[in-house]
């Protein structure tokens, strides 16, 4: 029992923590990306709900972390995978009400310090490749833009679009398909919550027992860090396997099938449900196997 109180109080912590971290590094992306466009002043960023990515992130890299610490203090896994799964759908249906409470109410504002749009005759380079050029008149308030093999194009204050200065920009495409994933995950969840709370209940659990059952990877070798990186590995397979699960095309062909017996948003969770049943059944069998009911 102590080694449960002490998981369960090690994935509270690691829940609200990954949280806030992941809620910090969403809204200092939105900023980062309205920093880049021109005219500069107060550019609105937007309400909490930029923050919805957040509550995946929390989701998968606190059950992840949990699973570590699980397999490290040898608790017992049936009474580990009842509690996070029950803690992760009751912390994620908290997050999710504080999210949408916070959605309309708060809204996340960039005030850029400026005196001026910019002087007369300032050449502002928009994009290399294709050269896009614009040169600012009145003091920035009127601007002619310079496209390749077209006329100049003339805009009067207030402008139909801003401009996206070209900044340069580190693209790891690993990471960008993380967070795009994130990002789908999060709408996800939102949209199962603004259905329900039972909805939203049903598919946090459901991927909260899909997730706790890939367990047995991190207690696949002698060295924790392997094994962390292991369930890393078979958490990422998760999210991209929910992001195409999730996609429109996948969801009709799904809908086409399983239609008429399943209700269309129990159908994703029911395919994490049995994926999860099929894990636990292989570990029990493996288990049983190697003969190892004494320990």
């Amino acid at each position: 029992m102590k080694s449960l109180a002490s998981l369960a109080l090690f994935y509270i912590v690691s829940f609200v923590i990954i949280l806030v971290l992941a809620g910090a590094v969403v809204l200092l992306g939105v900023w980062a990306e309205a920093a880049v466009f021109f005219p500069p002043g107060k550019t609105a960023a937007g309400s909490a709900a930029v923050l919805s990515p957040a509550l995946p992130a929390a989701l998968y890299l606190s059950l992840l972390a949990a699973a570590g610490y699980a397999a490290v203090r040898r608790a017992p896994y049936p009474a580990v995978l009842v509690l996070l799964v029950v803690l992760a759908a009751a912390l994620g249906t908290a997050a999710s009400l504080g999210l949408s409470r916070l959605d309309g109410l708060v809204s996340f504002d960039m005030n850029v310090p400026s005196l001026s749009n910019g002087g007369n005759g300032l050449l502002l380079t928009v994009s290399p490749d294709p050269p896009v050029q614009a040169v600012l008149l009145r003091n920035g308030e009127d601007r002619v833009l310079s496209l390749p093999e077209q006329p100049l194009l003339f805009e009067r204050s207030p402008y139909r679009s801003p401009l996206r200065l070209p900044f340069r920009e580190e693209r790891i495409s690993f990471l960008r398909g993380i967070s795009g994933d994130f990002n789908r995950s999060g709408a996800v969840l939102k949209g199962s919550f603004q259905a329900g709370m039972i909805p939203f209940a049903v598919y946090a659990a459901s991927l909260s027992l899909f997730l706790v059952s890939l367990g047995c990877l991190v207690n696949i070798s002698f060295w924790p860090l392997a094994n962390l990186f292991f369930g890393a590995l078979a958490f990422r397979g998760v999210l991209a396997l929910e992001t195409f699960l999730n996609s429109e095309e996948t969801r009709l062909i799904l809908a086409s099938f399983a239609g008429p017996y399943i209700p269309e948003p129990l159908i994703n969770p029911a395919i994490f449900t049995v994926c999860a049943v099929l894990i636990l059944l292989y570990s029990a069998l493996v288990y049983l196997a190697r003969g190892r009911r004494n320990e």
